[in-house]
C-alpha cells in the first residue's frame, strides 16, 4: 500500500492509520525517490528508441525495479521476523506516471491518495517554515496542479480517494480505509483510526486568533486573512480544481 498525497493535505494522518494495521510492515519515511524512480522508469518505456535498447522483456524491467525498491526500502534484516507482514506501506508523492508505474512494479498495489480544502492547503503551506521560500502563487500553483492525480483516480480501480474532512467523519474514513485493505487481503483493524484523534505538524495562519487555530473545522475560513491579490490569485489558480474536486471559494 502508498499513502500519497499534496504536503500540508492529512498525508502524515493518512500513512499513520495504515500503519496502525497490524499486517503490515511500515516504513514510516518519505521516500519520494518512489516517485522518482518509477516516473522516470515508465517514461523511458514511452521513448520507442530506449525501449528497443532493453537488454530485458518488459515483464523482467518491471521485476527488477520491483526488487530494487524492495531492497532499497524493505531488506529482509529491517523487519521482526516473528510478525506475520502481509503487506508493505510507505509514502511518496505522484503524479499518474509515477503511479502506473508502480502499478506495473506491484501488480497487488493500493495507492491511498488524499485530497484536501485547497484553501486550507494553502494556507497551512504558506504557514509552515519549511515551506517559507515559497510564495502565495507558487502555493497556489502546487495544489492546482495535484488535480492530474484527482483525474487519474478515476480510471483505476487500485486507486482510493481520501478525503481531508473524512478525519472528522470516521464512518467514511473506515468505509474507503477497509475498502483500500481489502484490496490486498487485509481486514480493517480498529486501531487503524486512533491517529485521527492525533495533532500532527500544526500551523497558525497570519493573524487568525488563537482560539480559532486550533479548530479544525474552521480551517477552511483562512481565507478571511488573505488579501485582496490573494484571493484574486487564488481563484486564477485554484479555481477550476476546486470546483472539479466540489470545493467552494466561499468569497465569490
Amino acid at each position: 500500500m502508498l499513502a500519497s498525497g499534496l504536503g500540508r493535505s492529512g498525508t502524515t494522518v493518512l500513512r499513520h492509520c495504515i500503519g496502525r494495521n497490524s499486517k503490515i510492515a511500515f516504513a514510516n519515511e518519505e521516500c519520494n525517490y518512489i516517485h522518482d524512480l518509477l516516473r522516470s522508469a515508465n517514461s523511458n518505456l514511452d521513448n520507442k528508441n530506449r525501449l528497443k535498447a532493453l537488454a530485458v522483456t518488459t515483464g523482467s524491467y518491471w521485476q527488477l525495479h520491483h526488487q530494487l525498491l524492495l531492497n532499497l526500502f524493505w531488506p529482509a534484516d529491517r523487519w521482526d521476523s516473528s510478525k506475520d507482514y502481509r503487506a508493505l506501506s510507505t509514502y511518496s508523492m505522484l503524479d499518474p506516471r509515477a503511479s502506473t508505474g508502480l502499478k506495473k512494479t506491484f501488480a497487488k498495489l493500493a495507492v491511498c491518495y488524499i485530497i484536501r480544502n485547497g484553501i486550507e492547503v494553502v494556507s497551512s503551506y504558506v504557514s509552515f517554515p519549511e515551506f517559507k521560500h515559497l510564495d502565495f502563487k507558487a502555493v497556489c500553483k502546487l495544489w492546482a496542479f495535484r488535480q492530474d492525480m484527482f483525474d487519474y483516480q478515476a480510471q483505476y480501480p487500485h486507486f482510493f480517494l481520501f478525503r481531508y474532512e473524512w478525519f472528522q467523519q470516521p464512518e467514511l474514513f473506515q468505509k474507503q480505509l477497509t475498502a483500500a485493505f481489502k484490496s490486498v487481503g487485509l481486514d480493517f483493524e480498529p486501531d487503524c483510526l486512533q491517529p485521527l484523534t492525533t495533532k500532527f505538524h500544526p500551523t497558525v495562519f497570519a493573524g487568525e486568533p488563537s482560539e480559532i487555530a486550533g479548530d479544525l473545522s474552521r480551517r477552511r475560513e483562512r481565507w478571511k486573512y488573505w488579501d485582496g491579490q490573494q484571493r484574486d490569485e487564488f481563484v486564477s489558480t485554484c479555481g477550476p480544481a476546486m470546483q472539479a474536486q466540489g470545493y467552494e471559494i466561499p468569497w465569490t
